[in-house]
């Protein structure tokens, strides 16, 4: 198993560094249609706009189509202005020089059309001068019906034009060949008048043709302010801009309508891709398989040398899947930024669930190297990852609720925040400032924490702080797949006021302060070796549950009363003691106790002989053969050294009882002698107990026992007889309830 999830590991690890060219090389982008993959830049990439979309930026201003407005009471204008002409032509009272010359100045006001005296005075005395007039206001007019616009420069390349009347929220489609500009109008007027009143002589003529020419007046205005628009639109859509993307930035968000231009960009980074693949799987495929092996050696030659058992292999390996691909769903599955993943997660996991610091080190380290490269492998990815990790596992541990995994959130948060403003800020103005030793002023300071810098930060700080409610909700999950629990499940059985303790309390007070002192004793061995002391506390307290269903059969409990064991013959009497263990795994699994205790209460006594009750039958049956394996607990022996401790407290908790004058020696020589016993039968075969711990066990238990014994008197009204034994056995006495128990089936 721990192989194969070896390779799932990197394999998935290395197909989800690619993850997004797969996607696009079996999907390729197609414009209008949306693409259901967030995709980033693994590298750094210039994309310059300019070169990619000339064409395209040319293509759309071929197509895009200019807007007029079109003023109808323009052509008002231009009558009511043709009208004053004629009556300051008709009306003057006069024909002289003075007056031809004012009427010029006024004009030259009006129209702007500067006439010599000559000619003014050849326009007022022409005798049909006011018919000429009216025949030239109804060329005008049929002129001005037509679309007359001032400035064809905007025509060029052209076929249409949108018109857009007055009062009217829509536009009407034009061709350009249906509109005439104002210099054509002037032509147009000059030769129909020319035609229609050949007759009139040219020195008449031709000044009142300019003058009638400068009262037409376009009627087709071009709409700077919407073409403007327009045209900014098209710049926006098809911009000359270069835009340079850092590794892990968004190229395409998830479920975006590809627009032409992503699909240019998308083709840029394809080609760009594809240059460096090649040069760059097998490094990666490399670092992955090196990285994973010398994990699997720090767990194998490095912890497991100085851990108290062996590491658990496939629950990391299966956590740190989880992991990858929790952070690769965040990758392409959501556009934010690479430093809203919640990293801290993975050693705020590994702790949480007991495997200690050492542990969520070595994993943290690892994770940080493979989750850097699934975003593009930069060294400040790596460092970010690493430092939040890293401060996860200073500050995960000693936590005791839930809502407490925020601290170390927090924390992580903060460190993210940090890490950003190092790693991105803009520190080379400020470092010149103070090899010089300047004065830093504010503006210099401004310019180096840029909004973009103020946004990552926010970013950052969010992923620390999503660490935790992440934690939160995946440690249920975890506990239920591995039958296991973590240092919060387990704090609640910490709590003496649970039902269960108050049941043993009341059932079986003897047993209850038994468990007591084997907690005081299991936690001092615990801390002086390094086992988990949380856990053989919750252990200890609940270790001899089963001693409820028949407390009575358990000299703590019996309190100077008649020994029940007295006429009962031995292996019935063995029988009884060894089913408290059987009791209490069912009890135990009933109640809901996490599987690291219920195991703790199985393995207590591993499968000692109980000497007593064997010897007891030796004696009374010399001629039978006695079976040891009758007088056996079912076992396991302890698989760790929590159980092993347990094991150890428990019997010399016991034996300690039965010390008259329990002096230093008497302890010491009483926990040699229950060491030696369990290590000749073998109970510590199976964990890692070594014999350096054996000897800081025998220290610590002595100097635990001493400060519990101190020197007493014996009052005489304390002195009492000790009763013999009955010689005679009732043989059957245990009851119905306990060979019906789906214990015994176990």
């Amino acid at each position: 198993m721990k192989w194969l999830l070896n390779i799932i590991l990197i394999g998935l690890t290395i197909l989800s560094c690619y993850l997004e060219d797969i996607y696009l090389a079996f999907r390729p982008p197609v414009a209008d249609k949306p693409v259901y993959l967030t995709i980033r830049s693994r590298r750094s990439l210039h994309f310059d706009q300019a070169k990619v979309l000339e064409s395209n930026r040319e293509k759309a201003l071929a197509q895009y189509v200019p807007v007029f407005r079109y003023f109808p009471q323009r052509i008002d204008a231009s009558k009511r202005q043709f009208q004053q002409l004629m009556q300051a032509l008709t009306s003057l009272p006069g024909k002289n020089r003075r007056q031809a010359e004012t009427l010029g100045r006024k004009l030259q006001e009006m129209l702007g059309v500067k006439l010599s005296t000559t000619d003014i005075i050849n326009i007022v005395r022409y005798h049909d001068l006011t018919n000429l007039l009216e025949g030239i206001l109804t060329i005008e007019e049929s002129i001005l019906q037509n679309k007359v616009l001032d400035d064809p420069r905007h025509l060029m390349g052209k076929q249409t034009i949108e018109i857009q009347r007055p009062n009217s929220a829509g536009s009407v489609t034009q061709p350009v060949a249906e509109l005439i500009t104002l210099e054509k109008a002037h032509f147009l007027l000059d030769e129909k008048v020319r035609q229609l009143f050949w007759q009139v002589r040219k020195n008449v003529l031709d000044p009142v043709l300019r003058l009638v020419q400068a009262t037409l007046q376009p009627n087709l205005l071009y709409d700077q302010n919407e073409n403007k628009r327009r045209l900014n639109r098209v710049a926006l859509e098809y911009p000359s801009s270069t835009i340079f993307y850092q590794p892990g930035d968004v190229l395409v968000a998830f479920r975006k309508q590809l627009t032409e231009k992503d699909v240019l960009l998308l083709a840029a980074y394809r080609r760009q891709e594809a240059k460096a693949l090649y040069h760059e799987i097998p490094w990666i495929a490399f670092t992955v398989l090196f990285m994973v092996l010398f994990y699997n050696l720090f767990l194998s030659r490095i912890l497991a040398d100085g851990s108290r058992q062996q590491p658990p292999y496939t629950f990391l390996l299966s956590l740190l899947i989880t992991t990858i691909v929790i952070l690769k769903a965040g990758l392409v599955l959501t556009p934010f930024p690479v430093y809203i993943l919640p990293f801290g997660l993975l050693p705020m996991l590994v702790i949480a669930l007991n495997h200690g610091k050492i542990t969520a080190t070595g994993t943290t380290l690892l994770g940080a190297l493979l989750a850097s490269l699934l975003c593009g492998p930069t060294f400040q990815i790596l460092l970010f990852f690493a430092f939040g990790g890293l401060a996860a596992v200073l500050v995960s541990s000693g936590l005791h609720r839930r809502l407490q995994i925020m601290w170390p959130s927090l924390l992580v948060a903060m460190i993210n925040a940090v890490s950003i403003v190092i790693f991105t800020g803009h520190w080379q103005p400020i470092l010149a400032k103070l090899i010089r030793l300047q004065p830093i002023n504010i503006d210099l300071l401004q310019k180096t924490v840029d909004p973009a810098l103020t946004t990552n930060m926010a970013w950052g700080f969010a992923g620390g702080l999503a660490a935790g409610p992440v934690v939160l909700l995946l440690l249920p999950l975890l506990e239920i797949s591995w039958q296991t629990a973590s240092t919060f499940k387990l704090n609640r059985y910490m709590d003496l006021n649970r039902p269960l303790m108050k049941e043993l309390l009341s059932k079986a007070p003897g047993t209850y302060q038994h468990c007591m002192t084997v907690a005081y004793l299991a936690q001092s061995v615990g801390e002086a070796i390094g086992a988990n002391t949380q856990l053989l506390r919750i252990g200890a307290y609940y270790h001899d549950i089963g001693k409820m269903m028949n407390p009575k059969f358990f000299i703590e409990n019996q309190f100077n009363t008649e020994n029940p064991h007295d006429v009962l013959e031995p292996r019935e009497s063995a029988k009884l003691i060894i089913n408290h263990v059987r009791h209490g795994m069912r009890i135990g699994q009933e109640s809901g106790l996490p599987k690291a205790v219920v195991d703790l209460i199985l393995q207590h006594h591993g499968t000692q002989l109980m000497e007593y009750f064997y010897d007891i039958a030796a004696r009374v049956y010399p001629k039978s053969k006695i079976h040891k394996e009758d007088f056996r607990y079912p076992g396991p022996k302890p698989q760790s050294v929590e159980a092993a401790i347990l094991m150890i407290a428990d019997s010399v908790e016991a034996a300690s009882r039965s010390l008259e004058e329990p002096t230093r020696k008497k302890l010491e020589q009483m926990v040699r002698h229950i060491l030696v016993k369990r290590i000749v039968d073998g109970q510590f075969g199976e964990c890692d107990l070594t014999s350096r711990d054996l000897a800081k066990i025998v220290q610590t238990l002595v100097d635990a026992l001493e400060a519990s014994f101190h020197s007493r008197i014996r009052y005489p009204w304390q002195e009492k007889k000790i009763r013999p034994p009955k010689k005679g056995w009732k043989i059957g006495a245990s009851t119905e309830r306990d060979s019906e128990d789906r214990a015994f089936r176990l």
